[in-house]
């Protein structure tokens, strides 16, 4: 029986090795990785798009309203 297993297990060895572990690799960590680092620079930029409209927005108001307002 332990004869039969260690041949099993060697057979199934084999059969494995055919695999080309680059793609394997590739597949299962590469490419999650490179949907992530894509999701969180595109949401990094987004979010810095959004500020970057915002104080343009806060410093043409505050310019409007100083000379508006405080006027020497």
């Amino acid at each position: 029986m332990k004869t039969e297993l260690l041949n099993e297990f060697y057979l199934l060895q084999k059969s494995r090795a055919s695999v080309d572990y680059l793609e394997v690799m590739e597949e299962r960590v590469y490419m999650p990785v490179k949907r992530v680092n894509r999701k969180m620079t595109t949401w990094i930029a987004e979010r810095g798009r959004m500020l970057m409209n915002l104080d343009m927005g806060l410093n043409s108001s505050l310019k409007s309203l100083r000379e508006k307002y405080l006027k020497f």
